[in-house]
Order: C-alpha cells, then sequence, then structure tokens
C-alpha cells in the first residue's frame, strides 16, 4: 500500500513541474520567466501547497481528481510567491529564503513587474479547475493581502497598536492564503459549507501561529536560519507581538526607555527588554493556542494519515526552528 509521504510527495512533485512548465517555453518572455523561476526555486518549503494538498487527500482519500488539487496547490505557491516579490519591494528587503531579493538583483522596477506576471500564471493555473467559487476565492485573498500590507504600512512604528490590530494584519498578511489553501481544497471537491468554513478556520489558525513564530524567530534567531536579516520588523517599523507584550509588561519609566531603543532601531536594547518581560514565551503560548485552535477545527474528520499530517503540520508552524 502507498504511504501517506510517498503520495503526498508524488503530487508535490507534479505541483513542481507544473510550475516549471508555467515558467519557461517562450522566447519573449525568457527573461521575466528566468526572474520569476529563480525566486520559484529558491528552495521554499512549499508550506501552501503541501496543506492544499494534505487538506484535499484528508477529505477524499479515494485520491479522484487530483489533477485539479494540483493545479490549485500550485497557484496557491504562486499568488504566496508574487505577493513575496511585491513585498520586497515595499520593504526594500535584500535577502529572501537565503538569496538575494530580486528587487536587489534586478532593481524594483522589474520586480515589480516579475510580480504582476506571477499573478498571471496563478490565473492561468485556475483556468485547467474551471469552478467559478476557486477564482472568486482567489480574488478575495488577493483583496485581503493588498489590505493587509495597507494595513501594515498604516500601523508602521505605531507603538500603542493592540492585539487585535496587530492579528487582524497578520491575518490579512498570511492567515488569509493558508485560508485560501486549505478551504480550496474543500470547495474543489463540492464539499458542504460547514466543511469549507471548518478548513477556512483551520487555515486561519494556522496562519496566526505561523506568521507569530515567525514574528518570535526575528528577535530569537539568526540570520543563517530564518533565510533573511534578523532584526528587520524593528528596523522597518513593525510592531510585532514579542514587542507588544513587552510593550504593555513594563512600567513607564522603562516604557520611555523601551520606547527611545524603538525609535533609534537599538536592537541589542530592546532584545532586552523583550527577554526581560518574557514577551518571548507569552508570543510562542499564544502560538501554540492558535496551532491547537486550527487543529480543533478539523477534529471531526475521519482518523487519517493525512488528517496526522495536518495536525503535525499545525505543530510545525509553531516550532518552526526545530
Amino acid at each position: 500500500m502507498i504511504s501517506q509521504k510517498e503520495i503526498i510527495k508524488t503530487s508535490l512533485d507534479k505541483v513542481e513541474k507544473i510550475l516549471s512548465n508555467l515558467l519557461t517555453g517562450s522566447d519573449m518572455e525568457e527573461h521575466v520567466n528566468s526572474m520569476c523561476l529563480s525566486v520559484v526555486k529558491a528552495g521554499g518549503k512549499r508550506i501552501r501547497p503541501k496543506l492544499a494538498l494534505a487538506s484535499f487527500y484528508a477529505l477524499n482519500q479515494k485520491q479522484e481528481q487530483n489533477e485539479l488539487v494540483e493545479y490549485f496547490a500550485a497557484a496557491c505557491e504562486l499568488l504566496h510567491t508574487a505577493s513575496l516579490v511585491h513585498d520586497d519591494v515595499i520593504d526594500k528587503a535584500t535577502i529572501r529564503r537565503g538569496v538575494k531579493t530580486l528587487n536587489e538583483t534586478d532593481g524594483n522596477h522589474a520586480a515589480v513587474l516579475a510580480g504582476d506576471y506571477l499573478f498571471t500564471k496563478c490565473f492561468l493555473c485556475l483556468n485547467n479547475i474551471k469552478k467559478p467559487e476557486i477564482f472568486t476565492e482567489i480574488n478575495n485573498t488577493l483583496a485581503t493581502l493588498v489590505s493587509g500590507e495597507l494595513a501594515q504600512l498604516k500601523n508602521q512604528n505605531k507603538l500603542n497598536i493592540s492585539i487585535d490590530d496587530y492579528l487582524q494584519t497578520i491575518y490579512s498578511k498570511t492567515g488569509a492564503l493558508f485560508e485560501l489553501a486549505t478551504s480550496g481544497s474543500a470547495i474543489i471537491l463540492e464539499c458542504d459549507e460547514n466543511t469549507v468554513n471548518a478548513f477556512k478556520e483551520y487555515g486561519k489558525q494556522l496562519g496566526i501561529a505561523f506568521q507569530v513564530a515567525d514574528d518570535i524567530l526575528d528577535y530569537s534567531s539568526d540570520n543563517e536560519i530564518l533565510g533573511k536579516s534578523v532584526g528587520e520588523d524593528l528596523i522597518d517599523g513593525r510592531v510585532t507581538l514579542p514587542l507588544i507584550y513587552a510593550l504593555q509588561s513594563v512600567d513607564n519609566s522603562d516604557r520611555s526607555d523601551l520606547e527611545n531603543a524603538i525609535k533609534d532601531g537599538n536592537f541589542m536594547k530592546v532584545l532586552d527588554y523583550i527577554v526581560k518581560t518574557g514577551s518571548l514565551e507569552k508570543s510562542h503560548q499564544f502560538a501554540l493556542n492558535a496551532a491547537e485552535n486550527a487543529k480543533n477545527a478539523i477534529c471531526f474528520l475521519d482518523d487519517s494519515e493525512y488528517k496526522e499530517l495536518l495536525f503535525s503540520l499545525a505543530d510545525k508552524a509553531v516550532n518552526r526552528d526545530k
């Protein structure tokens, strides 16, 4: 009997082939294809395609309609990659996944156009699915991603944002795409509304866990493990959960000192306050709770290797350095 790991790997290999085929072949588009393929192949973990496939097989253990979900998984990865390319331009990032960003190697103008091109390839993937509901979900997700970027810009350097403000931003930037990846498979399989909503909740909560863990790593990891520069959130004026907890935990005199350190971009002093207030541990517990909420959302599923994989992905979203 073929194992769950073999089935997922076979499907992921097909997703890789779809991605490569979409970004090769045309002489007229050779340069932009080369740029985009370098980003797509730059070592991402393919978490969103894996979530789409695992959700699909957890709901459809007969393994029918595989090709549809493989195109959908590829579309999710292209949407994610396009958003990263644009994020790097906005954030002036120089490193992504351990390699130089397109805006660093080819300039902002070319990087923006490459991101746009990746969006077109995402929608080309969807032509093979022929389900209007999926187009609607992709459009809604793209709108949410844009609103998340705008919210992040609006809240830049604001030290009084609430945890609710932060959660709305990370849902828009991360949770919405996870939500799409997991619920899209249920839509392809024409599941009932309750099942689709359950998978949306799983994806949303998983996205929260993933992003909080990512924000913890920005204060606790190193450049090699993180694949980008540690401390970027502070430099870019992003007030994330560890910093929110630290600001909430200090008295008035220390808060003034911490605020000045934040404004000066003094990473070591800010990190000292984050460590002293136990803000990394509090943030980690927050992420753990979100992962548990994700698992609870799909606990109704019949026991299977795929359900266990979805549970495992929720746990791994939190423990990103393990």
